[in-house]
């Protein structure tokens, strides 16, 4: 984690979409309400949905307009304005590698602010039509093939899911300062602060295919020098025995009511 920045760093929190937003007060020229069609700004400035610019779904009306300092100037509508603050005295993280170049190019870092994590964009970086944002680089799905030692078993998205215990850093639960991210696709269900960094969390289900979906739980694992999450809508424990299944991958445990797949994230993400 960087150091606290000296003096004084107002910015604008928002949130559009399922993420939360940090951006500099410099770079804004108005935050209003939209007008009666929510699509101008006084009939003179067309208001574009920041969500969807992102890659996500339509937001709800009808939300605030944050109108920023670029050229030419960008109207857009958010859910919500939080707060203007300043967050110069705020713990601020780099954003993990590995979640796709668009967004690198919007956000280089994010911002804890009570308990709340907020990416900082750039507003001279953001895109004016839709269709710019891409989903980070998909992973190669490895399996397991030997038998599973002592493992953590856990469920997402209905499916079990083990992991070898020598892996496995920590269960947390999600809480407050995890954050998605913009856009839709790819495997990456968002980010959490976690010691003095920001750790990627994925989707063990949207790895394989399925949609990234945050859930109550997240397993920190640590492969290769890096650490990252997996989500999880509950934590069977650890089990010691495994005998091999039917399908690749799949092994089955005495007391679970049914198989274990086992992905290689050794191999996935080294």
């Amino acid at each position: 984690m960087p150091p606290y920045e000296s003096g004084r760093r107002l910015c604008l929190l928002m949130e559009a979409g399922e993420t939360r937003f940090s951006v500099e007060a410099t770079s804004i020229m108005e935050v209003a309400a939209p007008g009666p069609d929510e699509t101008s700004l006084r009939g003179v400035l067309e208001v574009k949905d920041l969500s969807v610019l992102l890659g996500g779904e339509p937001e709800p009306g009808p939300g605030m307009v944050v109108v920023f300092d670029v050229s030419p100037t960008l109207a857009v509508r958010v859910r919500s304005i939080v707060e203007v603050v300043d967050v110069a005295q705020a713990p601020h993280f780099l954003l993990p590698p590995g979640l796709g170049d668009t967004l690198t190019a919007l956000s280089h870092s994010a911002v804890l602010h009570k308990e709340r994590l907020y990416l900082e964009l750039s507003a001279e970086a953001l895109p004016h039509e839709p269709g710019a944002m891409s989903p980070p680089p998909e992973h190669r799905v490895a399996l397991t093939e030997g038998l599973p030692e002592r493992s953590l078993v856990f469920e997402s998205q209905g499916r079990l899911f083990g992991l070898p215990l020598p892996l496995v850093s920590q269960v947390v639960m999600k809480g407050s300062s995890f954050s998605a991210l913009p856009g839709k696709g790819g495997a990456v269900a968002g980010v959490l602060p976690h010691g003095q960094a920001l750790w990627p969390v994925y989707s063990a289900p949207a790895l394989l295919g399925a949609p990234a979906l945050a859930e109550a739980f997240i397993v920190l694992i640590e492969v290769a020098g890096r650490g990252l999450g997996l989500c999880a809508a509950r934590v069977l424990g650890v089990h010691p025995r495994f005998e091999p299944s039917e399908e690749p991958g799949e092994f089955r445990a005495p007391g679970l009511p049914t198989a274990v797949l086992f992905l290689d994230v050794q191999r996935m993400f080294s």
